[in-house]
Formats: structure tokens, C-alpha cells, sequence
């Protein structure tokens, strides 16, 4: 008897949580994973050329973030290229900016992301050692903004992946599906684990 009304507590426990009304962080960048294949939801400007999408390795980078083989590879010569995204949020919240970025440290060649025209991250010759390194950073929205990267890479390529802006929220964070299914998973699991004890 008790072994039932444990699990029928479990399980009403599951069904609450999973009915619950659920928030997950949306990104506000359209393709920012590059999943079309393309540029297709970006602003493109300056020296565009050698500028691209393209899939699988690429000098020894590993390949794409974010769920997608895709990542753009950077190279305009002499001068830079930009791409640039607008997006609607909130006035005064919170956001996450974050990207990945690899690069070899090719001389010369600059990178640098903007905020609303404001430079946040401005690298000279970067060097990740041809891994993807992760930049994050927190910014405060104003209705409407704009983040832009510009970058120029004479002898080579740099790559770029993973775009996100985020609102940041307060409070308990909502576990996600794939959490949810591990809570039911071990649930059930417990469960099993007290019939075998009684059955002793």
C-alpha cells in the first residue's frame, strides 16, 4: 500500500511539474548558429570578400556550435567587413550577448564586437589557438539595439558561431525538458527501488 502511494505522489509530482507554465531564454538573433547556410537575417557591410558560410573543418577548427555544422568564416583583406543585426527587447532588462570565435592569430587581423555602435570586445591579431572560445557578456536593452562585428583577416580566416542575445531572469530557474525527463526517469526509478525492498 505504500509502495502506491509513493509512486501515485511521484507521478502527480511529474505531472505538475511538466504542466507548469514553462519560460525558456529565446534568442533574439534570427540564424545566429548560421543554420540557414548563409547570411539569410543578417547585415552585411564593408569588405565583404572572402567573407562566407560553410560546414564541416576548416584549418583546424572543429567545427560548428550551437547545434548547427555551420559557422561563418571571416577573411576580408586591407579593410574590414561587418555584420550586423537590429532586434526588438525590453527597455532596461538585462541581457546575455555571447558568441564563439576561433582564430589563429594571423598578422594582421582585427575583431571586434559592438553594442549599440559601442565596442565591447576589440581584438588585435587574435589567438585561440584554433579552438572555440566562448565571449559572454551582459548588456541593458534599450527597446531596439543593434549588436555588429567587424572584423579583417589579411593572410587567412577566422570563424564565427553560436550568436545569442538573451534576457536574463531572476528567480528559480525552470528545469528543462531534457530535465524534466530525468526527474521522471529517476522518479519511477525510486519507485522500482522501494517495490523490490517490500517484496524482501
Amino acid at each position: 500500500m505504500r509502495t502506491k502511494t509513493l509512486l501515485v505522489a511521484l507521478a502527480l509530482a511529474l505531472c505538475v511539474c511538466v504542466a507548469a507554465p514553462t519560460t525558456f531564454a529565446q534568442n533574439l538573433i534570427n540564424n545566429g548558429n548560421f543554420g540557414t547556410g548563409d547570411f539569410t537575417g543578417w547585415t552585411t557591410g564593408g569588405n565583404f570578400e572572402d567573407t562566407g558560410v560553410t560546414s564541416g573543418a576548416f584549418y583546424d577548427y572543429s567545427g560548428g556550435q550551437g547545434g548547427s555544422t555551420y559557422y561563418a568564416y571571416l577573411g576580408p583583406v586591407g579593410t574590414p567587413g561587418t555584420l550586423s543585426q537590429t532586434f526588438s527587447d525590453v527597455a532596461g532588462a538585462q541581457y546575455t550577448f555571447s558568441f564563439w570565435f576561433a582564430s589563429v592569430g594571423d598578422s594582421p587581423s582585427t575583431f571586434s564586437a559592438l553594442w549599440d555602435g559601442t565596442p565591447i570586445l576589440s581584438l588585435t591579431n587574435p589567438d585561440t589557438g584554433a579552438n572555440w572560445t566562448q565571449y559572454t557578456f551582459t548588456e541593458t536593452g534599450t527597446g531596439t539595439d543593434t549588436i555588429q562585428f567587424s572584423f579583417r583577416d589579411d593572410p587567412g580566416y577566422m570563424a564565427l558561431d553560436n550568436v545569442s542575445v538573451t534576457e536574463q531572469t531572476s528567480g528559480t530557474s525552470v528545469p528543462e525538458p531534457s530535465s524534466l525527463l530525468l526527474l521522471g526517469t529517476g522518479a519511477l526509478g525510486i519507485g522500482g527501488m522501494v517495490r523490490r525492498k517490500l517484496r524482501r
